[in-house]
């Protein structure tokens, strides 16, 4: 388990661009946001013992999340956590199951307007694990750069603090 939150906490992004740089962009950001909500989440196993990967949905509050953004996010979690954007919020939720939690065991993150890319960004969202339970934090997330196995450089953007408003 502690290999996998290592994991969550050095999540390779990039800028959303496919140029890696040292400012947070739109991928980045929410790369760093499903990272911090998987590392969070209690981990949930299947009906044979298996763990299964944090399923994480992504929301963005009164606009689309852009295809490329999505793809890029998708490509650098699919390692450990099942992400999973969404137009509607109410898309989210099992209105089949008493409580209405967010659908396939996971937490939905309500991602507020995106900053203008920076070495360091706030991000402010809204975690839900059911329809009533809304929790708001402000990420703030920072580039990072770093050596992978290769002695190349490649980004970061890692959560550097939560507060709660």
């Amino acid at each position: 388990m502690a290999a996998l939150l290592a994991v969550f906490a050095v999540a390779a992004c990039d800028s959303g661009d496919g140029e890696s740089s040292d400012v947070v962009g739109s991928a980045d950001a929410i790369t760093a946001a499903v990272a911090w909500q998987a590392g969070e989440q209690e981990p949930v196993v299947d009906a044979d013992g298996e763990a299964q990967l944090p399923v994480v949905f992504v929301v963005a509050d009164g606009a689309t999340i852009d295809v490329g953004v999505q793809a890029d996010v998708a490509a650098d979690t699919v390692d450990w956590a099942t992400v999973r954007f969404a137009d509607d919020i109410a898309d989210t939720f099992d209105p089949d199951v008493e409580g209405e939690p967010v659908r396939d065991d996971g937490a939905l993150l309500l991602i507020g307007p995106m900053p203008e890319p920076a070495r360091t960004v706030e991000l402010g969202l809204v975690r839900y694990s059911s329809i009533d339970t809304g929790e708001a934090f402000t990420l703030e997330i920072t580039a990072e750069m770093r050596s992978d196995d290769d002695d190349a450089t490649a980004q970061n953007a890692v959560v550097t603090a939560v507060t709660q408003p």
